[in-house]
């Protein structure tokens, strides 16, 4: 049976566990937080999360995951079969991935544990967020669909709909900017990923870990 090693709080675990819950796959739950322990290191070598073990071995990284996911398990697909549309599922995850969940991730500091950030940082992550607001609003097809890609779910709402959590979160409390505004239908379509069944699941399961997830890391 495939093992997820990673913790709720974390929108990248949650990525992985939405497509592994949407596959109907059947996977172990491995509460682990990234470092470099050794232990953890054999799993995944970055020390990150989330991390999968198979039959197999282990794998990391996100997106390497969701591949494997999807090549090995191609029931209920979250890639659509036409090549360029897969292309352009992966070309919305990566812009989601480099232009808003990382240089939000660059506040995190300030956002989850009170540390300000200096004004350069917010001023670069800014601008990394606005050029990766518009690319997006460029990529998908909204509000004439219902997904990012189609009429049909895939990799691309999910990655979107974690990356937006994190980067929705940073940019309301630190520029009181609603990053939804910024993409014609990008607030309905996320409310209509949040009224999933498997949305709701993942976020009831994030907000209970959050206090204590928070607490760690002020301590640190």
């Amino acid at each position: 049976m495939l093992k997820l090693y990673g913790f709720a709080v974390s929108n990248y675990f949650n990525m992985v566990k939405h497509a592994l819950l949407h596959k109907g796959l059947d996977f172990d739950e491995v509460t682990t937080f990234p470092g470099m322990d050794p232990a953890f290191n054999i799993k995944s070598p970055m020390g990150k999360v989330p991390c999968i073990e198979t039959e197999q071995g282990c794998l990391a990284e996100t997106s390497v995951i969701l591949n494997y996911l999807e090549t090995t398990y191609p029931a209920k697909p979250l890639l659509p079969a036409d090549a360029f549309q897969r292309a352009k599922v992966n070309e919305i995850m990566k812009v989601a991935e480099l232009y808003i969940e990382l240089p939000a991730r660059r506040l995190f500091p300030e956002v989850l544990a009170g540390k300000v950030v200096s004004d350069d940082i917010k001023a670069d992550s800014r601008e990394t967020l606005q050029k990766g607001c518009k690319a997006l609003a460029a990529l998908v097809h909204l509000p004439n669909s219902k997904y990012l890609v189609g009429d049909e779910l895939t990799m691309a709402d999910i990655v979107v709909r974690y990356a937006l959590i994190t980067g929705g979160l940073c940019a309301q409390k630190v520029y009181q900017w609603d990053l939804l505004s910024e993409v014609p239908g990008l607030a309905e379509w996320s409310k209509h990923m949040a009224a999933m069944d498997i949305s709701k699941q993942l976020d009831k399961a994030n907000q209970e870990g959050m206090a204590a997830f928070l607490q760690a890391v002020k301590a640190k």
